[in-house]
């Protein structure tokens, strides 16, 4: 029974350790200049924008990814994702935590495609898109119940743009077969815009 116990607390305790390290932290894209003031004379430490965007990009900072799929914690992030849905309540909610989940795949699947796993990168950005739609069906009901979802609506289409970015930018650096999974989810995006236009 004690073994059991410890069996137990060990699982749980790495679903925490999972939980907290990958909570979103600050964006992984954004440009930011800040001071950092020691006390003595201010330095200003400035992080550039990465290469893969334009200057011209889109104004929506992606979210930290947190465990990539290809680490051995992933399948507790999963639980833990799944868990997270499970429990949270009403179609507002729900959309507003399926739209996290689409940019932390997307954040992860470039992460991916940029480091040379490009089969795992197309099947995590498969489900970032995926979760994009999910929680459109969610903003619909939303809507249906008279909830409020204009800022939401906004966040949506923004969202909708860094994803067709971020897929146009990685289009390049895959394959002709990846090339084609990548069109079909900028369609999907397409689609989705058009939807979300007739809110």
């Amino acid at each position: 029974m004690k073994r059991r116990l410890e069996v137990y607390g060990l699982f749980f305790a790495s679903l925490l350790l999972c939980l907290f390290a990958s909570f979103p932290g600050a964006p992984v894209w954004a440009a930011s200049q800040k001071t950092i003031n020691f006390g003595v004379a201010p330095k200003k430490l400035v992080v550039t924008p990465s290469p893969t965007f334009s200057p011209t990009s889109v104004n929506y900072s992606l979210v930290y990814p947190g465990i990539l799929p290809d680490h051995f914690l992933y399948p507790l992030k999963m639980v833990r994702d799944r868990l997270w849905l499970f429990l949270t309540l009403g179609p507002v909610r729900q959309a507003e935590v399926r739209l996290l989940f689409a940019d932390k795949r997307l954040g992860a699947g470039k992460a991916l495609i940029e480091g040379n796993q490009i089969k795992l990168g197309i099947s995590t950005l498969t489900k970032a898109e995926k979760y994009l739609e999910e929680g459109l069906k969610k903003l619909t009901e939303a809507k249906k119940a008279n909830r409020d979802i204009a800022s939401l609506k906004e966040k949506y289409g923004l969202a909708l743009a860094k994803h067709e970015e971020v897929l146009l930018a990685l289009k390049t650096k895959v394959g002709a077969e990846e090339q084609i999974i990548i069109n079909e989810l900028l369609n999907k995006i397409e689609q989705l815009r058009k939807e979300i236009a007739s809110y």
